[in-house]
């Protein structure tokens, strides 16, 4: 250790020399030992000379390593008198390792990374550079089912937090040779592990050399998982609707990488991106594909409406009982003023104190131990809004209202995706407050006009409805499978000729 010059971080840029207690003291320098307790250094000797094997202890197999490395070495013979010290590493590598992925480390930081990553770092006297050796034993839990994209019929599984794991996933649902992984780090001091994966042949190549520059040039210092890539990487950041479609469905991802989108998977995050993604995406499920086309567009076509009575509804009811009200039947209308007679506050006090109460259950119900969550929102719903109507303080009409309202909101797929529907939402509710039914209209037109703006990775979002591209049968309307023969617009043109074959 006296002998190293420099800072850890200058070490991490060199590359390991011929002698092992250089490199073993570099190695001390860079995990700060002999502070950090869980790195081990075993020194053994192998066919006449020293060397060390590298390692954490806790997310690199012992046994594997004891079984793999160290056993074979300390048991083989004296090698050719003519091998070269130079060439030890090599004939380490190639004729007496026992496992399957051995490569080389050009620098200490690509020592560290990968050690940080559980494989064992293989040091030998009298050789520069080190062998990089595949022991990884991180724990992880086991595959089980979604959590937030259930579905009724399909696939069960959903992704956890394992890179390796997930990627297995997806490649067990898409059989392809074609299917490519590309491992990318992200981050600039804590790299996190990152898989670019697409179909070579059906990803536009174009779209695949955008999404590899922007994980590239991701400059952020901590990278935790997919939900900061998405925030690092799209189109609009201060747009409030989401740009990457991200799912926990490994059958989701692959269908997708099927139909020409890339997807993205990152250590510690049980996530996939999927990219380019429009706003059809969005409001399609998973198990849509597995019903008969007969019951899927009719699902589709309740969702649909239940976005637009989740959007619009708020918003409509105050602009025709304060500005329309000759819109309204008489009865309705007479219904109305006679349960709002004894409520003291306007209606759009009413409005936004049930939206807050309503926000209020769902996140609280979100954050608490699932064994109370049902019991906290039949509480929520049932004893507090009647205790509000009961004190005059809501109308009957309200409370119908703001549920239709939530449950509406709960039929979208995508949680980013229902989170913008309630700012905007929100957005409609104030500009029918203010301006009647022509605030909604001037609202809806700023909405539209915001999604039409929108971009995934050049992929327009609203496509391929507006601009108008040659599509499937598969919007909102899903008609049967042996009609949907047309790749997605944004596929590689040879991706066309194949699906049309």
């Amino acid at each position: 250790m006296a002998g190293i010059n420099g800072s850890p971080e200058e070490i991490l840029r060199r590359s390991p020399c011929a002698s092992l207690e250089e490199n073993l003291d570099c190695l001390r320098a860079v995990f700060r030992m002999p502070q950090n307790k869980d790195i081990v250094l075993h020194r053994f000797p192998v066919c006449g000379f020293g060397a060390c094997a590298a390692f954490i202890d806790g997310i690199s197999s012992s046994d594997e390593i004891a079984a793999s490395v160290i056993r074979p070495c300390v048991t083989e013979k004296a090698p050719d008198e003519n091998l070269k010290s130079e060439d030890r590493l090599r004939h380490i590598g190639e004729s007496i390792l026992y496992a399957c992925q051995v490569s080389e480390a050009d620098t200490f930081a690509d020592v560290a990374r990968d050690m940080l990553n559980g494989l064992c770092a293989l040091f030998a006297d009298g050789c520069a550079g080190a062998l990089l050796i595949d022991t990884r034993d991180l724990p992880h839990r086991a595959v089980s089912h979604t959590n937030n994209e259930s579905v009724v019929l399909g696939s069960q599984e959903g992704f956890v937090e394992s890179l390796r794991t997930n990627i297995s996933l997806v490649r067990k649902h898409l059989h392809s040779p074609a299917l490519v992984t590309e491992m990318i780090p992200v981050g600039s001091k804590n790299r996190l592990n990152a898989a670019l994966l697409y179909v070579d042949g059906v990803t536009d190549p174009k779209i695949v050399a955008e999404a590899r520059r922007r994980l590239r040039s991701v400059s952020l210092a901590n990278v935790s998982g997919t939900g900061q890539i998405q925030q690092l990487i799209e189109d609009y950041p201060f747009s409030l609707f989401p740009q990457l479609l991200q799912t926990e469905r490994p059958d989701r991802t692959a269908a997708g990488l099927a139909e020409g989108q890339f997807a993205i998977l990152a250590d510690n995050s049980p996530y996939a991106l999927l990219a380019p993604s429009t706003l059809f995406h969005f409001i399609h499920a998973s198990d849509d594909t597995f019903m008969r086309w007969q019951y899927g567009t009719f699902i589709r076509v309740i969702r649909s409406l239940g976005i637009l009575l989740s959007l619009f509804l708020p918003g409509l009811y105050i602009a025709l009982t304060q500005f329309h009200t000759h819109l309204l039947p008489m009865n309705l209308l007479t219904s109305i003023a006679e349960a709002r007679s004894n409520v003291p506050f306007p209606v759009i006090g009413e409005i936004l104190v049930m939206e807050f109460s309503f926000f209020l259950i769902n996140e609280a119900g979100t954050r608490i131990p699932s064994q109370i969550g049902s019991a906290l929102g039949i509480v929520g719903a049932l004893i507090l809004g009647q205790a509000a109507v009961s004190a005059s303080i809501i109308s009957p009409m309200l409370i119908i209202i703001v549920a239709l309202t939530g449950l509406g909101n709960f039929v979208v797929p995508s949680y980013n995706f229902s989170l913008a529907m309630e700012l905007y939402r929100l957005l409609l509710l104030l500009m029918g407050a203010l301006f009647g039914l022509y605030g909604i209209v001037m609202g809806a037109i700023l909405l539209i006009s915001s999604v039409c703006h929108l971009r995934s990775f050049g992929a327009p979002y609203v496509a391929p409805f507006a601009p108008w591209r040659p599509h499937n049968p598969d919007l909102i309307l899903r008609l049967p499978l042996w009609l949907q023969r047309l790749p997605m617009f944004y596929a590689a043109r040879s991706a066309g000729k194949e699906r049309r074959s």
